[in-house]
């Protein structure tokens, strides 16, 4: 939440953009509008931060485009997440043009910035991101497989890379499927689910071998098309495909078991999103209860409720669905984050990332993060399983990538630093609960280098 500005600041912001009558015509810019940065404004807490922000483009004659007079003083005030403040220095250089703020942040999270300028040029806003650092594993695992795009890995430490399964870095991989697409995989602990090759597969990770405990033919039932979401536990696997939902359950006796499936977007268009164009993601609510989550429109989204019926198959509450602000960006187990506002900055319209958590069986919103111009979400995958959002600075650089944590007692989002040493390629990386990764995806030399994320 931004700081309310004192009284005195909030009278000069309706100059802003005035000029007296014998003086060239300063163009009128919204007195809302953020600072564009020259430095990126994410930096790690901690360490001194200096940043370099644009008042030029503030102080230009609307007649020629040139700087009609440049600000000879300048001052800033620097609030914290807790709408403490912070410590800060500010000077002038390239002639009154360019600005440099100076401070340390202590506090991870968003640090809203006042910055004041005499006698022109006004009072500018922005915000400035200060990031934990990296918590996770220091060095990584490199798997000689070309980059993996669905990544899983079980209790017992064997590795799941789009359909091959590999001990180690200097074992022999295994392949779980023989058509010339990759099954899907996913795992829950030590429980390994196969849906490929015209079949669902069952398997146990021993710790030395990969038992399979059960195998069900799809050919005298209706076929899972295109996977684009999936819940596993021990003795369950809901998959969502682009037009029904199945489950799979082992039962008592041993079996794999499948009632019929369900539509569960009968009649209604299904709009896609995210780098791989999914259409809906799953939510498990309860034990008994799963929610599609689907975009409504082209900003927001909905969420629909299946409740397990006497078949065993999950089927529709025949509610309606409960409307979701803003469009998928992120999935983990029971929770769903989005972004509201435009992906490409272009000013701070209320963009927002939103976190929503479970709550007496319905999604609750439970964390947000404010998205100034200088920062963005990246497009992210979502048919291989669990992914966390990824941010990066604007404008990019040579900065590293964060993603959001749940920070304790606070509402707002906080950021951590991801790994620096691969490429920082959009696209390149995936980021997922347990692993971040990237890598070469060439089919005989390729590879992917895997760090372990810190755990909650």
């Amino acid at each position: 939440m931004k700081t309310p500005l004192p009284l005195a600041l909030a009278a000069l912001l309706a100059l802003i953009g005035c000029a007296v009558d014998d003086a060239p015509s300063i163009c009128n810019f919204p007195a809302t509008e953020e600072v564009p940065g020259i430095d990126p404004l994410l930096v790690p807490v901690g360490a001194p931060a200096a940043m370099r922000v644009d008042i030029a483009t503030r102080t230009l004659q609307c007649e020629s485009g040139k700087t009609a007079q440049a600000p000879d003083t300048a001052t800033a005030e620097v609030f914290d997440p807790e709408n403490r403040v912070t410590p800060s220095q500010v000077s002038l250089q390239a002639a009154g043009t360019v600005a440099t703020l100076s401070f340390t942040p202590t506090v991870v999270g968003r640090h809203h910035v006042i910055l004041a300028f005499t006698p022109v040029g006004g009072i500018r806003q922005l915000g400035v991101y200060a990031a934990s650092r990296w918590a996770g594993a220091s060095s990584p695992v490199t798997l000689p497989l070309p980059r993996c795009g669905q990544l899983e890995r079980t209790t017992h430490g064997l590795w799941l890379c789009d359909g091959v399964a590999l001990r180690g870095p200097s074992d022999r991989p295994l392949r779980l499927g023989t058509g010339s697409t990759a099954p899907d995989v996913a795992v829950s602990g030590n429980v390994v689910w196969v849906v490929g090759d015209g079949r669902v597969r069952r398997y146990v990770d021993t710790g030395s071998e990969l038992e399979l405990t059960g195998s069900l033919l799809l050919s005298t039932m209706p076929g899972v098309k295109a996977i684009q979401s999936r819940l596993a536990s021990e003795n369950e696997l809901v998959v969502l495909d682009t037009e029904s939902l199945h489950r799979f359950v082992f039962t008592d006796k041993a079996v794999l078991e499948a009632p019929a499936p369900t539509a569960w977007a009968p009649g209604r268009s299904r709009i896609p999103f995210g780098l791989d164009s999914t259409v809906g993601l799953l939510v498990r609510a309860a034990e008994d209860r799963v929610l599609v989550v689907s975009l409504s429109g082209s900003t927001d989204s909905t969420a629909c409720a299946f409740k397990l019926g006497a078949d065993g198959a999950f089927l529709s509450e025949g509610v309606l669905c409960a409307p979701v602000r803003g469009r998928p960006v992120g999935l983990e187990a029971g929770s769903l984050w989005t972004q509201v506002g435009a992906n490409v900055p272009t000013g701070n319209s209320g963009r927002m990332l939103h976190r929503w958590g479970i709550s007496e069986g319905h999604l609750d919103e439970q964390n947000a993060l404010i998205l100034d111009a200088s920062i963005a979400v990246a497009d992210a995958s979502f048919r291989g399983g669990f992914t966390i959002p990824a941010l990066y600075s604007v404008p990019r650089n040579d900065t590293p990538l964060t993603r959001p944590r749940v920070l304790p007692g606070r509402s707002a989002l906080g950021l951590e630093l991801m790994p620096t040493d691969m490429p920082l390629a959009e696209g390149a990386r995936s980021t997922s609960p347990r692993f971040h990764w990237g890598g070469d995806s060439r089919p005989t030399v390729g590879f992917t280098t895997v760090y372990e994320q810190a755990a909650p």
